[in-house]
């Protein structure tokens, strides 16, 4: 029995997924099981995209239809977008070598071989360079990430980012959701309380929401709700319900 999770790095166009402990492909069974639960996260997906897999706690059995399955699996993924797929973790008794990609030891190795790029180096006064914005139209959702560690220091810093997501709501003509990716957020209680204010202010531009995902830290606080990973954020989001993005309701709002 398999049990994978999955994340997803947008900006970068690169899927991760991670065995859970004591995972074991034992038979072609447990391959499907695995090919599903890929196939479901492809609705998140709309451009070529690369997968980097942690095997660590994954393991198979020695077994020639599993090897035929794996094959299998792969040349369908690679039919829909797939350009590359890498895995680390590598362990020689748990039959890696039967996976259809290249295995490497370290994390390290494999992203190298996958070509994910490291975030450049950026002046710290540059603060709105390191903003990204994207809109996800048909899930009314706008995701806003930072390019490497920033800390929201000043009120100032949140006036840029205000400024920045304005103008990105130009784009939108009904009610949409804020997800935010914390990984690289820090949010001090100098820029708290204008955080708070911006949020507000976004509240009368059809925003419903905030929610966040990959809190910086344990200790991190955020002036909205953060759940731990990216699905669990969006899983919490989709079960309101609401119109499609491209469904204009600016006019009737008063």
């Amino acid at each position: 029995m398999i049990k994978v999770e999955f994340e997803h790095n947008f900006q970068q166009k690169i899927m991760f997924q991670r065995f859970q402990p004591d995972s074991n492909c034992g038979s072609s069974k447990d391959i499907q099981e695995w090919r599903s639960a890929w196939t479901k996260e492809l609705s998140s997906w709309h451009s070529p995209y690369k997968v980097l897999v942690d095997v660590t706690h994954l393991s198979l059995e020695n077994d020639a239809q599993i090897k035929t399955a794996l094959d299998l699996m792969q040349r369908f993924f690679q039919g829909f977008f797939l350009k590359k797929i890498v895995g680390f973790g590598l362990n020689a008794h748990s039959h890696h070598e039967l996976l259809p990609f290249a295995v490497f030891p370290t994390r390290e190795e494999a992203e190298a071989d996958l070509g994910v790029r490291l975030p450049k180096v950026r002046d710290p006064q540059d603060f709105r360079s390191a903003i990204t914005l994207q809109n996800f139209f048909q899930q009314h959702c706008v995701e806003l990430s930072f390019h490497s560690k920033t800390t929201l220091e000043s009120p100032q810093q949140v006036n840029i980012l205000r400024d920045k997501m304005t103008n990105n709501l130009m784009q939108w003509h009904s009610k949409w959701t804020l997800i935010v990716d914390c990984s690289n957020l820090e949010v001090s209680s100098e820029a708290f309380v204008a955080f708070e204010r911006l949020l507000k202010y976004l509240g009368g531009l059809f925003m419903k929401r905030a929610v966040g995902y990959a809190p910086l830290g344990k200790s991190e606080t955020y002036p909205f709700p953060v759940f731990r990973s990216r699905h669990r954020a969006v899983a919490d989001i989709s079960s309101e319900g609401t119109s499609g993005g491209d469904e204009a309701e600016c006019r009737t709002k008063k």
